[in-house]
This record gives C-alpha cells, structure tokens and sequence, in this order.
C-alpha cells in the first residue's frame, strides 16, 4: 500500500499549481548591478547558492523551465532589502513564477546574512526545491 501511495503524492506535487497572476517587477532604465539568472525547474532552484553584496543593486531574473507552476519564496531576504522607487517587496515575500515564464525583480540587499529561500507550492520544498540567498559585505 505504502508503494502505492508514494506515485501519487509525486504525480500530485508535480500537478499543484496556483492560480495566482504572474509577478512581473520592472527593472527602472538606467537601473545599475548585475543580473542574476535563477532556474526554477522540478523541484529545484539553480544555482541553490546565490552570493550578493551588500549595497549593491541586483535584478534577479526568476525563469521557471518547467511545466508547471513555481514561485521564489524569500520574505526575510526581502524584507532585509530595498526596492527602486515606484517598485516594492513582493506580497508575503514570495514571486509566483507561472510553467515557462520569467518574471524580474530589483533589489538592493541590506543586511549581510544567509537567507533561506524555497517553493511553497505543495510538496515542492519536502522534494528539495530551497536554496540560500547570502549577502556578504
């Protein structure tokens, strides 16, 4: 029976999707700092470690390759960061990333420290979708 059951859980982990609308930040023209590339794909984030400094400005560019819905769960990350004028944190610290979509955020981090980051989509952390985000000085 437990054999039975553990197909299912994967086929449901892979199928759960939220509806939520796709967050798209916009980068302001003439914004500095780098671009930082993070693949979302079944169930896990690449690169899993990601390195910034402190004070310097940032786009990350969130790009789900897979068929399904993903987001990019970070509220102390973004709570420790600042946001260019006319942009803000995201809601509840989390970018929902729809199937084969790219969505943008930029961000000035703050606070040197290792920030945990995961999909909270059902199941998808429990099958390793986390990664650490850590601002240095």
């Amino acid at each position: 029976m437990r054999v039975a059951v553990l197909p299912l859980v994967v086929a449901l982990a892979g199928c759960a999707t939220r509806s939520a609308p796709v967050a798209q930040s916009t980068v302001p023209a003439g914004s500095a700092g780098e671009t930082v590339a993070v693949l979302l794909a079944d169930f896990s984030f690449s690169p899993a470690h990601i390195t910034l400094r402190e004070g310097v400005p940032v786009r990350l560019r969130l790009v789900n390759q897979s068929t399904g819905g993903h987001d990019f769960s970070a509220p102390k990350f973004f709570a420790a960061s600042s946001f260019p004028p006319g942009s803000k944190a995201p809601p509840g610290g989390e970018i929902e990333v729809g199937s084969q979509q790219t969505a943008e955020i930029a961000l000035t981090p703050l606070v040197p420290g290792t920030y945990p980051v995961e999909c909270t989509h059902f199941l998808h952390s429990l099958f390793g979708m986390t990664a650490t985000i850590e601002v240095v000085a």
